[in-house]
């Protein structure tokens, strides 16, 4: 039970560190710098992340699609 919990509780500040960087990457002067967000990733998450209430809504609305992939980094986007 002890580890199940910090697996609940590491993947939630996870998701929260996500979110924070999200913001401060994506955001300027109150509004999304990009066009549009790929969310992509081989486990659960990009819907996790798309899902969760401390996502910004302003990046939410430019969300384009959730993905899985295989692999990670160059080959991920192959």
């Amino acid at each position: 039970m002890r580890f199940a919990r910090q697996r609940v509780e590491k993947r939630e500040a996870y998701i929260g560190k996500i979110c924070e960087l999200s913001v401060h990457h994506f955001i300027t002067d109150d509004r999304p710098n990009v066009k549009g967000l790929v969310l992509a990733g081989a486990a659960s998450f990009k819907n996790e992340l798309n899902g969760a209430e401390r996502f910004d809504k302003r990046l939410s609305s430019i969300v384009l699609g959730t993905f899985d992939v295989s692999y990670g980094q160059d080959n991920g986007f192959s």
